[in-house]
């Protein structure tokens, strides 16, 4: 169990990275529900909180962890059930702009899942390039081109 010093530091980046991380387990097809993403993110805190001593990057340990349980939860409900719902991954209550929030979620879903992936894990998670090849893992040079081409496909869907 982490010493006081360890939980404050865990709490800060709780505070600094969970809407980051629930948005990246909204992108896998069966994580939609913000309900789902929630409790996923919340395992991986938990699991953190056990971890000990601290890996040597938590919030890059913590997206390998969401991204494990999201495929985990992904795969497990396509066995159950193969009906796909389209839910606003953005959290509502930080945006008041509903279409804003529904057509970011509509033009993200069109990517592939790899390029999805990386935008969500740069972006939105503050990862560098070297932890999303480590994550993913794929060639950092491989990671630096997806992004590239996930950034033009998003420019051209947004002017449409």
């Amino acid at each position: 169990m982490p010493g006081n010093s360890d939980r404050d530091a865990i709490i800060q980046l709780l505070d600094d990275n969970i809407r980051a991380l629930t948005l990246y387990a909204r992108q896998w097809d069966m994580v939609s529900s913000g309900t789902d993403a929630e409790d996923i993110v919340q395992e991986a805190f938990l699991r953190l909180l056990q971890e000990s001593p601290l890996p040597p990057s938590p919030r890059a340990w913590l997206f390998r962890v969401v991204r494990n349980l999201s495929i985990d939860l992904s795969r497990r409900k396509k066995e159950i059930t193969q009906s796909n719902t389209t839910e606003n991954w953005f959290d509502q209550r930080q945006n008041n702009n509903n279409n804003l929030t529904e057509n970011l979620t509509e033009t993200l879903q069109q990517l592939p899942q790899h390029l999805r992936e990386i935008i969500v894990a740069k972006i939105w998670g503050n990862l560098k390039f070297r932890e999303i090849a480590k994550l993913t893992n794929r060639p950092i040079s491989s990671i630096h081109h997806d992004y590239q081409q996930a950034i033009s496909i998003l420019q051209k869907l947004l002017k449409n």
